[in-house]
């Protein structure tokens, strides 16, 4: 989505394409702040709103399912080891209990929507977000055990949009082609090298997420870099072990890359790429990045909120012009 700031020219703000597992009141409480003005309401609609464009709302709602389903998918994956972890310490009546309910992605999915549920957004956006969580939370358990389902299906979807919103921009093609010729290449990867690394899973994970914390930290501006590294080598590594964690862990990544495409396609400039390229602070380099952290760990928490809310500010904001010129 294109840069919008919470001033008193609009009130739609729109979150990046970025969603990490257990999302804790850890993450939400420290930053919260930050936040507030993306989520307040339409200032008395003082002036004409930016809507959302169709190929924009359209988008993101896919990348929002991606990464919540994927989210919850991964959760469910953790959940079974956690319970093989707990086995020997519960009897069997409590050990029945928390393997139905799921329990840490039950944690999440409550801890996650109160969370959301305490934002200034109208109610029905809460109400809806929080229950965008739950279903999630409800439908990652039934979906089939192959990450692929998942990643395909996802991509049929992206190109279909990209198609019907952008059907004569000629990155769309190059883009879909693209991310095809990936897909394919990963598919015969998987079928000369799938699992050779099986039994190291372990060892590649803690390399893998050594590496991804170092490029996080150590470069200045790390967003492309980490979406393509995230993207590309979790993917390898789900191909080399076989372990669906890493498949679910680079879906945020890849969503991340496809909204970057969105952006492109439509010629509308990302927030958290506005936002590392702003340079008018004048708080020391230290405090601006700070304060981006902190913005973008809101963003993570808040995204479905934010993303209903913004849907719902341009509809509020559309009815309010079209009354005004009638």
């Amino acid at each position: 989505m294109g840069t919008r700031r919470a001033t008193s020219t609009s009130g739609v703000t729109t979150p990046p394409s970025s969603t990490w597992p257990c999302i804790s009141f850890a993450s939400t409480s420290r930053f919260p702040t930050s936040i507030r003005s993306s989520c307040s309401p339409l200032r008395q609609h003082c002036t004409p709103l930016r809507a959302l464009t169709p190929h924009t709302t359209y988008t993101t709602y896919m990348y929002l399912t991606l990464q919540v389903a994927s989210n919850f998918c991964l959760l469910a994956c953790l959940d079974t080891r956690f319970m093989t972890v707990v086995r020997p310490l519960l009897d069997d009546a409590t050990f029945a209990l928390m393997e139905s309910t799921h329990a840490l992605s039950l944690v999440t999915a409550i801890s996650w929507s109160t969370v959301l549920m305490q934002s200034p957004a109208p109610a029905s956006c809460r109400l809806l977000s929080a229950a965008v969580i739950f279903a999630a939370h409800f439908g990652a358990p039934h979906l089939p055990s192959d990450p692929a389902f998942i990643e395909y299906s996802s991509y049929a979807l992206f190109l279909a949009l990209l198609l019907l919103c952008q059907p004569t921009n000629k990155l769309t093609y190059a883009y879909g082609a693209g991310f095809g010729a990936w897909f394919f290449g990963c598919f015969h990867l998987s079928k000369l090298a799938g699992g050779m690394y099986e039994d190291q899973a372990a060892t590649v994970a803690a390399a893998e997420m050594s590496a991804l914390f170092l490029l996080a930290f150590l470069s200045m501006d790390p967003v492309k870099k980490i979406a393509f590294f995230g993207a590309i080598s979790l993917k390898v590594c789900f191909v080399l072990t076989g372990q669906r964690d890493f498949a679910y862990m680079s879906f945020a990544f890849l969503a991340m890359l496809w909204q970057g495409v969105s952006h492109i396609v439509t010629k509308q400039q990302a927030t958290l790429m506005a936002l590392n390229k702003d340079k008018s602070s004048k708080k020391s380099p230290d405090e601006a990045q700070r304060e981006k952290v902190a913005f973008e760990w809101s963003h993570v928490s808040y995204f479905p909120v934010l993303l209903v809310h913004s849907c719902h500010a341009s509809l509020a904001g559309r009815a309010y012009l079209a009354s005004k010129e009638a």
